[in-house]
Parts: C-alpha cells; sequence; structure tokens
C-alpha cells in the first residue's frame, strides 16, 4: 500500500511541480494531504464473490481465478492470498479453502470457498511399436487383442486399455485393412473416440533351422543332404525349400566350404543365412566276416582268418590285411569270442565278433557219430531237470521230450514219441552204441554216454540223470544220420 501512495504522489508532483511549473505548493503538505484524504475516504473491503470454482486435476491453483471486486481498486491491485493447506490438486473431490483480500486502504476480507477438484480430461490413445498416424500395422496370424498394438491411458485412471470398446472384432487371419473405430471412458465419464486402420500384413520372414548349427562337419565320401543340415518354415507357407548358392565336395577334405542361404515367401520376406561345412573321415572301417557263430570241440585247431572275409574303409579302402585278430583258446569247453579290429589312417577304429561255442570232448567218441558231443553238452546242462509227462523243455523234460530236446540243440529234428524215435535212423545193437546215440526200449529212451552209462529223463517225481545200462532192458540202439 505505501509503495502505491508512493506511486500516486510521484505522478502529481510530475504534474503539477514539473510539467506545469504553475503551481508552488510545498512537496511536504501534497504528502501529508494524499495519506491522510486517500485513507480517510476508502473505509469499504473488497468483496469476495466466488462461491465455489473448479480446477483441473494436477493443476496448481490460481489466484487469479477468484472473483474479487473493490469500490475503489481494481482486481490487480487488491492484495489475494489462500489457506490451501487442506486441497489437494491430484485428489478429486471439494475442498473448503479461506481466501483473504486486502485493498489499497487496507481494508480486509475472507471467506471460505468450495474449490473442486475436476477431471475434464478424456483419455488418450497410444500406438505400440513401430505404427505411425491411424495405421496400425498387424501380423497376419497375429493376436486379435487390441491390448497388442495400442494402449489408452488417463490424466487421473492411469492405464484404462482394458476398457476399450471397439465397433468390431479384429480379423487377423488374413491380409486386409479394417477401419475399426475404438471408444475408452474414463471414471469421470470423459469418453475418448478414434478410427484407426488396421493394416494386417505377413510381417514375418521365414525362418531358417539350422539343425546342428552354422558350423558342420561331414563324413568323406558321403552324400550331402542340405535336408539333414536345414529346414525353412514359414508363418503362412509352412514349409519352403531355400535357394543354395555353393557346392559340398565330400571328397576335399579339412576345406572349410559355405553354403549362402536365401529364401522368400509369398508376401516378399526375405531371410538369409549361411551354413559352413568341413569334410572329415568320421566313420570306421566296416568287417565282414563269413559266420557270425561257429561250434567246435575243444581242443580243435581253427584258423580264425579263414572267416574273415573283407575288411573296407569309405576313404583308405581295402584294409582287409591290417585287421588284427584276437582269438580265445579253444582248449576248454564253453561259449567265448574271437574280435577282429582295424583301424584306418584318420585312427577310426572298426570290429565285429565272432561267437566261438566250444563243446565238452567225450571218452569213446566214435568218428562215424559227429553229433554225438553237441547232443551230449546239450543233455549234461539239462541234469537236475524235474520229470514231466509230455514235457519237452526246456525246463521239465518226460523220455522222449528230453531226446528231443537234445537232438534239436544240434538241428535234428525228431518225434515226440519213443516208437517215433526208434525208426528216426538206423538201429543197431546196444553193444555198439557210441556217445551220443539213442538207447531204446518199449516206452523208454535215453541218451548213450560212453562207458556203461546213459543219461535220461527216467520217470514222474523223479529227474533228468545218469544211469548204468547194465539191467535197464534196453534192446537196441539208434544212430541218427
Amino acid at each position: 500500500m505505501d509503495i502505491n501512495i508512493k506511486t500516486k504522489l510521484k505522478n502529481v508532483f510530475n504534474e503539477y511541480i514539473i510539467n506545469r511549473k504553475a503551481m508552488f505548493i510545498p512537496i511536504a503538505a501534497v504528502a501529508s494531504f494524499m495519506l491522510v484524504g486517500y485513507a480517510a475516504t476508502d473505509k469499504e473491503k473488497p468483496e469476495i464473490k466466488s462461491k465455489q470454482i473448479e480446477i483441473p486435476f494436477g493443476e496448481k491453483f490460481d489466484l487469479a481465478s477468484i472473483d474479487i471486486t473493490d469500490n475503489k481498486d481494481s482486481r490487480e491491485l487488491i492484495d489475494v492470498s489462500a489457506d490451501t493447506s487442506s486441497l489437494n490438486v491430484n485428489q478429486l473431490g471439494t475442498y473448503d479453502v479461506e481466501v483473504v483480500a486486502i485493498d489499497q486502504g487496507a481494508n480486509e476480507a475472507r471467506k471460505k470457498i468450495k474449490v473442486t477438484v475436476v477431471d475434464n480430461e478424456k483419455p488418450k490413445f497410444e500406438m505400440l511399436g513401430t505404427s505411425r498416424g491411424y495405421t496400425i500395422d498387424v501380423p497376419v496370424k497375429g493376436s486379435a487383442d487390441f491390448s497388442s498394438y495400442l494402449k489408452a491411458t488417463d490424466n487421473v485412471d492411469g492405464d484404462v486399455t482394458p476398457f476399450i470398446e471397439a465397433s468390431t472384432v479384429l480379423n487377423t487371419e488374413v491380409p486386409s485393412l479394417q477401419d475399426i473405430t475404438l471408444k475408452v471412458a474414463d471414471s469421470s465419464g470423459n469418453e475418448a473416440v478414434e478410427t484407426f486402420t488396421f493394416a494386417v500384413s505377413d510381417l514375418e520372414a521365414p525362418v531358417i533351422n539350422l539343425l546342428h548349427g552354422e558350423n558342420v562337419t561331414v563324413d568323406y565320401g558321403s552324400v550331402f543332404d542340405l535336408n539333414n543340415y536345414v529346414n525353412v518354415i514359414d508363418n503362412l507357407d509352412g514349409v519352403l525349400i531355400p535357394n543354395v548358392e555353393g557346392t559340398v565336395d565330400t571328397l576335399k577334405m579339412d576345406e572349410v566350404q559355405s553354403l549362402k542361404l536365401s529364401v522368400q515367401d509369398s508376401s516378399g520376406n526375405i531371410t538369409e543365412s549361411k551354413l559352413n561345412v568341413v569334410v572329415k573321415d568320421l566313420s570306421a572301417p566296416v568287417i565282414t566276416l563269413s559266420e557270425s557263430t561257429i561250434t567246435i570241440n575243444a581242443g580243435d585247431t581253427v584258423d580264425f582268418s579263414s572267416y574273415l572275409v573283407s575288411a573296407v574303409d569309405n576313404k583308405d579302402g581295402d584294409v582287409k590285411a591290417k585287421v588284427e585278430i584276437s582269438a580265445p583258446k579253444t582248449d576248454k569247453a564253453g561259449s567265448k569270442t574271437a574280435t577282429y579290429t582295424v583301424k584306418d589312417e584318420a585312427g577310426n577304429v572298426g570290429s565285429v565278433s565272432l561267437a566261438v561255442k566250444i563243446n565238452k570232448v567225450y571218452a569213446g567218441l566214435a568218428p562215424e557219430n559227429d553229433y554225438g558231443n553237441a547232443v551230449l553238452s546239450a543233455a549234461y546242462s539239462k541234469l537236475g531237470a524235474p520229470y514231466k509227462w509230455g514235457a519237452e523243455g526246456p525246463n521239465a523234460f518226460d523220455c522222449s521230450g528230453f531226446v528231443k530236446w537234445c537232438y534239436a540243440k544240434v538241428g535234428v529234428s525228431l518225434p515226440h514219441s519213443s516208437s517215433g524215435q526208434k525208426n528216426a535212423g538206423t538201429q543197431i545193437s546196444v553193444s555198439a552204441a557210441q556217445p551220443g546215440d539213442i538207447l531204446w526200449k518199449s516206452g523208454h529212451v535215453g541218451i548213450y554216454i560212453g562207458g556203461g552209462k546213459y543219461i535220461h529223463a527216467p520217470q514222474t517225481g523223479d529227474v533228468v540223470k545218469i544211469s548204468s545200462v547194465s539191467g535197464s532192458g534196453f534192446v537196441c540202439a539208434v544212430r541218427v544220420k
């Protein structure tokens, strides 16, 4: 207020003393008049007319928005203040705010007014990704959810994307342009409505899958098949065949051979990749034998090299001369293995096994009966097996079933009856029997083992065992050829 009075005095001084120079009123007298006269004439306080005002959410409370008048002073000369301690402009609602207005005559007015924080701002749409303007890029077969392509935010409610309403559904199944109107409202009822063009197109390039990585090794001399190392899948076109620049020579060792791969789908999307191929000798030599299993008698001399047919390597060729044979001893009966091994120049090792079954040799075996050892070996393996009428093994036997099973082990098929087995070969005297021959009497058979002994399945309640021929009642022997 003092500053304003001084300003008025200065104006009077300039007008009447300096500019006009016609009056010679003492400056001190003029000042006294102005101070006393101005104060004496204004006794009326300002009038605060506003009862309620609105301010936008989040904005600062503006004192200039309050309607205040004074009988003498203009609005800008009135000193206005307000107690905003209870006001929160970031929370919608109505608040009581006390306003104080003081005019130039020091007259003071006070009034509580209602200040309402309101939300008049509608939500805003924002596109996601690389879409621009009102056109939104949508991949074909992609999501039909609008939230995948844009979001809606409100100054008060924040993210209101879940509340977006659309004029129609978004069809992403086929390429197309779709104009869709979207609408979203905030909790204050402010509504945003905009129409967007959704450009559904094939934006996805084919995928080149390198099944074993970018760098692969292939075998020397093999047939190179790209399908074993690469496949291409497109979201719309399915399986595609890539264009290939370059070739692979599988006879060229230790050199990187690069293939440049490229593929374009029906929508023009292009993918490129590269496959590096190195040829190495990866295969071991292959050994071929004439037999996989042989049967010999204990003590036999065997030329295991005679069973070697060939040994061939994919790079080194014929390596038969380099095959090493680990042969078993043949002096004792049992199941053994002969191993054939060869290594190529690259260090690849090939190996194969020959199963060797060695039969026990029994005393008294005549040269005419070359199956005897094998039959007896089978018979001895079933000592102690129980007798069961009608059984022919492998865990229980009757007498003819036992003989039938033993002969089957040497590849001879016999009938399952004692009478049938009597007629399965040449009948000779019991005294002429050799180990492996069948001993026969009406209703019973056994196998002669030499030394006046035979092995048989006797009767119910008994087991396969060795008995004496003497007193057995056998009337003949049968030699099966």
